[in-house]
């Protein structure tokens, strides 16, 4: 699950409410698996204020509620911001509300990066129920490969990287293939580690699907265009 955080970094209100400008309030990102335990890793701004006169996201940055819509290949951002100018009010701590839109890759808040020589990354063992593994991955310039591995790290046959047909592209909603298999039918439900093999490009994400759509039945936030409820069922 994903939450935007407001942080306020001042001044206090009463500095602002006298010199007219508003307070700085930035925002950034946490997830939680449980929805109790929330971690922010990356201190980072996800938007910030600009602090300067006359920009209309001087100050007071608010996140809008259900955090994003799934767009597309997109996450789109509403947020609210100030700059504490308006005809009616002058200078004011609360004049000039705005609403902005910030865009994000769909699954890029972070990626695993190789250039031209190659990189593996390999998963803690994990189960499923689906039949299809999809990725989100910009290997426009590189290529993607992937297998399936035992507990104990021996390769699940057929499910090889040299038997895996190569991703190409940037795509976020991309299911690898193996040659002469339809699907990871007879993995599922057994322990299994994903190794991926990249060579320049950004792995963003990965997941197994039960549907060719590539729905995840993961949750998306506020929802958006094709969604019927919180809930992925539509095809990317």
């Amino acid at each position: 699950m994903l939450s935007m955080w407001l942080i306020h970094k001042g001044p206090p209100n009463e500095i602002c409410e006298k010199g007219g400008f508003p307070k700085i309030t930035d925002i950034t990102l946490a997830y939680s698996r449980d929805g109790i335990h929330w971690a922010r890793p990356d201190r980072t701004p996800f938007l910030a204020c600009t602090q300067k006169p006359g920009d209309w996201n001087r100050g007071y940055l608010h996140p809008a509620g259900g955090v994003c819509l799934v767009v597309g290949d997109y996450l789109h951002f509403y947020f609210g911001g100030w700059s504490g100018i308006s005809p009616k009010l002058g200078g004011h701590m609360y004049a000039g509300g705005s609403t902005g839109l910030a865009l994000l890759r769909r699954d890029g808040f972070a990626s695993m990066d190789a250039g031209e020589t190659a990189g593996t990354l390999t998963t803690a063992p994990l189960t499923f129920r689906g039949r299809h593994l999809f990725v989100n991955c910009n290997a426009a310039g590189g290529e993607l490969r992937a297998e399936a591995l035992r507990e104990d790290g021996e390769v699940w046959k057929p499910f090889t990287a040299r038997n895996c047909v190569p991703m190409r592209g940037n795509r976020t909603a991309e299911r690898l293939r193996w040659k002469g298999v339809d699907d990871l039918k007879s993995l599922a439900g057994a322990p299994v580690r994903f190794r991926f093999h990249l060579k320049s490009g950004e792995l963003y994400s990965f997941w197994v699907s039960a549907e060719a759509s590539g729905a995840s039945q993961g949750y998306v936030a506020a929802g958006g265009p094709g969604y019927v409820g919180a809930i992925d069922t539509a095809s990317r």
